[in-house]
């Protein structure tokens, strides 16, 4: 599978007036926070099998 963004981002270090280069996250690994914007994950017994068995 080709790597693929998880996210981008533009840092300012001046209380944004500028901007920096756009960074780009990528991953080959399933990140589920990144993928479905569910943060923290769901830790509930039938979210944890799926997270399981999607591991498989």
């Amino acid at each position: 599978m080709k790597d693929r963004a998880m996210m981008t981002l533009r840092v300012s270090r001046d209380g944004g007036k500028t901007y920096g280069p756009t960074r780009v996250i990528r991953s080959t690994d399933p990140l589920r926070p990144l993928e479905t914007s569910v943060w923290p994950p769901c830790q509930c017994p039938r979210c944890i099998e799926r997270s399981r068995l999607s591991k498989t």
